[in-house]
C-alpha cells in the first residue's frame, strides 16, 4: 500500500529537521568555546557524536511522524528542543564568564537569586509546561529546584505550576474534548488510560495521583475526558500534589532519609521496590479495589443510618 504524505506530514518533517540542524549547530557553537582540556582535545570526536545522536533521532522520529504515530515524534521534538535550549544556555555561560565563577552549589543559588522574581517566575513556569506540554519527569525539575531554592521554597514553587497546569490540562479535556488531547498526549497513550480507569475514575484514580510511577499529568488530561466532576478533581487534585510535591523535596533534599550512608540507601530501595509493587497491583485490580472499597463505604453509611434510626 502506498501511503500518503499530507501537507501536515511533510510540514512536521521540515520542522524536525530544521530543529535537528539548529541542536547540531549549537552543540558545535559550545564545543568550540573550549580552549583547552578533554573537550577541546576531542572536538571532533564530540561533534561527530553529536551528529549521530541527532541524526538517529530524527529519522526514529521521521519514520513514526510519517506512519501517523506522532507520540515518539513530540517525544523527539521536546528532546531535541530540551538539548538546544541547554547547550544554548551553557554556551552563554560560558562567552559570558558566568560559568567561570559559578564552582559550588551555593554560587549557583547566589547567581540565581540575583535575577530576583524572574528566576522563580521561570521556574514556576517550567513546573506548569512539565505537565501540559513537556514530558519532563517532576522528580528532574523539582531536583533541580532543590539544589536552587531549597526544599521548601520548591516545594511551594513547584505546587503553584503544577497545579496550575493540572487544572489547564484537566479543562482541555473537559472543554476542548478527545481530539484536542489526542494530539497533546497521542492516542494510544490516551486510549490505554482511558481503558485504564473506565468505570473506575475516582477512587482508583485519586490513588494514581498518589503513586509516582503513574503518568500523574496525562492522567490531568484524561480526567477530564471522565465522569469525574470538576469540584471532585480540584480538591482531590490539591490534595495529592501537595503530598507528592513536598514529599518528592524534602526525600530528593535527604531530609527525610538521607542518602549518604548505608541504612539511608537500603531504606530507599525497599521504598521503591514496595512502591513498585503496590503500582502493580493497583494497575492490574483497580476495578476489584474500587468495588471493594465502594462496598465498605456503602455498609458504613448503612450501619450509620441504621445507629441514627435506633
Amino acid at each position: 500500500m502506498v501511503r500518503r504524505f499530507t501537507l501536515k506530514s511533510i510540514l512536521l518533517s521540515v520542522s524536525l529537521c530544521l530543529l535537528s540542524c539548529v541542536t547540531v549547530l549549537v552543540s558545535v557553537l559550545y564545543v568550540s568555546t573550549f580552549t583547552g582540556g578533554f573537550f577541546y582535545e576531542n572536538k571532533p570526536l564530540l561533534i561527530s557524536t553529536v551528529c549521530i545522536v541527532v541524526a538517529i533521532i530524527t529519522i526514529i522520529a521521521l519514520a513514526y511522524a510519517t506512519a501517523d504515530k506522532k507520540t515518539v515524534y513530540k517525544i523527539s521534538l521536546v528532546v531535541l528542543s530540551l538539548i538546544t535550549f541547554t547547550l544554548l544556555v551553557m554556551y552563554f555561560l560560558k562567552i559570558s564568564g558566568v560559568g567561570d565563577k559559578i564552582d559550588s552549589v551555593e554560587d549557583l543559588r547566589n547567581y540565581v537569586a540575583s535575577f530576583g522574581y524572574l528566576a522563580v517566575v521561570i521556574f514556576v513556569l517550567v513546573n506548569f509546561l512539565q505537565v501540559v506540554l513537556l514530558p519532563i519527569p517532576g522528580v528532574i525539575s523539582v531536583g533541580t529546584g532543590v539544589a536552587l531554592f531549597g526544599p521548601f521554597k520548591t516545594a511551594v514553587f513547584s505546587l503553584i505550576g503544577i497545579l496550575l497546569g493540572s487544572f489547564v490540562a484537566f479543562f482541555v479535556g473537559r472543554v476542548l474534548g478527545y481530539k484536542v488531547v489526542k494530539w497533546i498526549v497521542g492516542k494510544e497513550t490516551l486510549d490505554k488510560w482511558l481503558r485504564s480507569i473506565k468505570n473506575k475514575d475516582k477512587i482508583v484514580l485519586t490513588f494514581m495521583f498518589l503513586f509516582p510511577f503513574f503518568p500523574d499529568d496525562v492522567l490531568c488530561f484524561v480526567a477530564g475526558l471522565s465522569s469525574m466532576s470538576a469540584g471532585y478533581f480540584l480538591i482531590m487534585i490539591t490534595f495529592c500534589r501537595v503530598i507528592s510535591v513536598f514529599l518528592s523535596s524534602y526525600s530528593l533534599s535527604g531530609s527525610i532519609i538521607p542518602f549518604t550512608n548505608w541504612w539511608g540507601i537500603t531504606l530507599w530501595g525497599v521504598i521503591i521496590i514496595l512502591t513498585i509493587v503496590a503500582t502493580v497491583v493497583l494497575y492490574k485490580n483497580g476495578d476489584k479495589i474500587q468495588k471493594y472499597l465502594r462496598k465498605k463505604l456503602r455498609r458504613k453509611r448503612f450501619e450509620s443510618n441504621t445507629s441514627r434510626r435506633s
